[in-house]
């Protein structure tokens, strides 16, 4: 049975993985940074996750669980709402210490991840896409987003410059062009 101590050490380490794997990348980051930070012995992290492999799964159920509790909480507003909401949470993002996506964090790592990663990482990905999607053709029933957009094309558009936004933001260290990119991608869905 869990403690409420090997809980917390668990919900820590998870805590810090996303922290360094958002700012350092999936390789940028070992069990024993994660031990050292929080101050135990390597091998305890084994307790909680046999592998790294197995503690990046845990990330991606995370943040699987995460998206689709955000996207619940959203699904009664109009489309326009929803995806100023997921705007807005990506440049809050960005401007936590320049961090980036999930999903773009992942990418950089993607050919050193297991088969088993790879396929998780592919499944957030589509999640979010096929949201994205059903978002889209929302938006056109609704009047506000353009009826002649190629939904998929505006789903994969539309990541691309969240994800490439936050990249670009991290390397000029500002958040005006992010700003202005999201703010012009908004528009151009729209159709002003």
């Amino acid at each position: 049975m869990a403690t409420k101590s090997n809980t917390d050490t668990k919900t820590k380490a998870l805590d810090l993985g996303r922290e360094y794997l958002q700012t350092l990348g999936f390789s940028g980051f070992s069990f024993q940074t994660i031990a050292d930070t929080l101050g135990i012995k390597k091998a305890s992290l084994h307790y909680y996750f046999a592998s790294k492999e197995e503690m990046g799964l845990a990330l991606l159920n995370g943040y699987e669980e995460s998206h689709k509790a955000w996207a619940l909480k959203v699904q009664e507003l109009p489309s326009k709402t929803k995806l100023e909401k997921m705007v807005k949470g990506f440049k809050a993002l960005s401007s936590k210490n320049h961090m980036i996506c999930p999903v773009g964090s992942f990418t950089s790592d993607f050919h050193s991840t297991t088969p088993k990663m790879k396929k998780k990482i592919r499944q957030f990905h589509f999640l979010v896409r096929d949201w994205l999607m059903e978002t889209i053709d929302q938006g056109k029933k609704e009047g506000t987003i353009r009826d002649s957009l190629d939904t998929e094309v505006a789903a994969d558009l539309f990541l691309a410059t969240l994800q490439g936004g936050v990249q670009l933001a991290r390397i000029r260290g500002e958040q005006k062009s992010l700003e202005k990119m999201l703010d012009t991608m908004m528009d151009n869905l729209h159709g002003k």
